[in-house]
């Protein structure tokens, strides 16, 4: 049977009242093992290596008909998580902001990555080899990530780190290349003579075994990461935050 042009005009209307009605049944109701919903996520790289591989793995185990849309993160995620657009952001600190919640999940460290084949830099690194060796830095991602993510300043911007710690002069050359993305400062430094400091969970996940992990001759703070997520009680999420946290305890 053919829908009449009438039948189609009329569920064109109906879908937006349709989605509105599930979007607020699917909070009340949510059995992993029967229940199909894509929960929608955002991150930048390090969520997208350390926390998505793990996470599709745990559900293909335990909520079969559950999927996930991952989507990089923007200035107004905070605005996503409370109007329902995104479940879950995950981020370096809490945002301000009264109407979302925050669950940290891990405590990373950072390390200086460098390919193993580097011509002198290798473990134990020392502020010389720092000296000597070209970097790439991250630059400050605050105007895509907003003022929500105060806490991690030190992330990116390793050149106010590195001052700190040793009085380095940065004019003579030093710093190569600057790049706004985890993954594009430690792309650079697979293919070439460059180093850069990052968090130790991400260089483990992105390029394990083909990269050099060296401890900071200096000091360098923890990073925590955690999750954002709308207030109230939404079962589903409820119960993805429960996966993800009890495989990074796992990982400890």
């Amino acid at each position: 049977m053919t829908p009449t042009p009438y039948a189609i005009e009329l569920g064109r209307r109906a879908a937006p009242a349709l989605e509105g009605l599930r979007s607020a049944i699917d909070p009340l109701i949510f059995e992993p093992r029967d229940s199909e919903r894509q929960f929608v996520l955002t991150g930048g790289s390090y969520a997208a290596a350390v926390i998505l591989p793990k996470l599709l793995d745990k559900i293909r185990e335990t909520a079969p008909r559950v999927r996930i849309r991952f989507l990089p993160i923007a200035a107004d995620f905070v605005d996503s998580v409370e109007r329902g657009r995104v479940d879950i952001a995950f981020g370096t600190g809490p945002p301000r902001s009264a109407r979302v919640e925050w669950l940290p999940l891990l405590l990373d460290d950072m390390v200086w990555v460098a390919r193993r084949s580097h011509p002198h830099v290798r473990a134990p690194l020392t502020m010389a080899m720092l000296l000597r060796a070209r970097h790439v830095v991250l630059d400050n991602l605050r105007p895509v990530v907003g003022d929500e993510y105060h806490e991690a300043q030190f992330l990116l911007d390793e050149v106010r780190e590195l001052r700190t710690a040793q009085a380095l002069d940065f004019e003579d050359g030093r710093v190569v290349a600057s790049a706004s993305d985890l993954s594009h400062a430690f792309t650079a430094v697979l293919g070439s003579d460059a180093v850069t400091l990052t968090l130790r969970r991400y260089a483990q996940a992105a390029a394990p075994g083909v990269i050099q992990l060296l401890e900071p001759p200096h000091r360098t703070p923890k990073v925590t990461i955690g999750a954002v997520f709308a207030s109230g009680r939404d079962l589903g999420v409820n119960w993805l935050l429960e996966q993800i946290k009890e495989f990074l305890a796992k990982d400890r």
